[in-house]
């Protein structure tokens, strides 16, 4: 059975709506066209809303599929790089944390698009430092605006500054261990397969 027009894309509508909201939120940072630094809170809130509630609804639906993931991602990634790269050329970071995430994303995009099964199994310490990341890359966003875009100023720029250093350490650590997941798969696989080809012991015929 075929499902509704607005069920099978309602996940993917929420994805779009992060897509847009980018811009609105780089005037905030901004402060150009008149837009007031502090429209960029309720904009994060809209933004990191729709990254929590899409994949949730997706799988409510029963909607779920390999393009809705990748557009996700995508929102995901642009939104991130996006926001940091605004943040680190005020001087608010350093550029090294959206290049480390960037660098770790398209090893994340390495792992997952080439050779490797949806069954395999990409060890767990690469999944949950990624998965711990990109909340982390959310956390420290959010902390930008509400102490500097804002103007709140609870934590000390540098300490801010620090924040977005651990942004490139735990990337960093993403990017080594999901590496390595990449270059011992082709050497576990030749291993299978050279025990595949071995011949069995007669007494298992």
């Amino acid at each position: 059975m075929r499902r509704p027009l607005i069920r099978r894309h309602a996940a993917n509508a929420l994805t779009l709506l992060r897509v847009l909201l980018v811009g609105p939120f780089l005037l905030a940072l901004a402060g150009t066209a008149g837009t007031p630094g502090w429209l960029a809170a309720p904009l994060f809130a809209m933004i990191a809303a729709s990254d929590v509630l899409d994949g949730r609804l997706a799988r409510a639906l029963d909607t779920t599929s390999p393009l809705g993931r990748a557009f996700d991602h995508a929102a995901d990634i642009t939104f991130i790089l996006t926001a940091l790269g605004a943040y680190a050329r005020r001087g608010d970071l350093p550029w090294a944390a959206p290049a480390a995430v960037a660098v770790a994303f398209a090893v994340y995009v390495v792992d997952s698009w080439f050779g490797r099964p949806r069954s395999s199994t990409t060890p767990s310490a690469a999944n949950w430092l990624g998965h711990l990341g990109g909340v982390c890359n959310y956390v420290v966003v959010g902390i930008l605006v509400g102490n500097e875009t804002v103007g709140l100023h609870l934590l000390p720029s540098r300490l801010v500054y620090a924040l977005g250093a651990g942004v490139t350490f735990y990337s960093l650590a993403a990017i080594l261990t999901r590496s390595l997941a990449v270059l011992e798969r082709p050497i576990r696989t030749a291993t299978a397969r050279r025990a595949e080809d071995q011949p069995r012991p007669a007494a298992l015929e």
